[in-house]
């Protein structure tokens, strides 16, 4: 079943983006880009078994 997502955590997680990004463009593209790729590839990593 669906749980719901803490709209604080998400609050949270848009205000330290803007900070870092201010402060940092650099490591802030890279952690946005590494987010971006682990959840795009999140399907590639579940265990499928059809075999069985």
């Amino acid at each position: 079943m669906f749980t719901k997502f803490p709209i604080w955590f998400l609050s949270l997680l848009l205000i330290l983006t803007a900070t870092l990004t201010t402060q940092s463009l650099q490591f802030a593209m890279m952690g946005l880009t590494v987010f971006m790729l682990a959840y795009l590839t999140k399907g590639m990593r579940k265990n499928k078994n059809k075999f069985q």
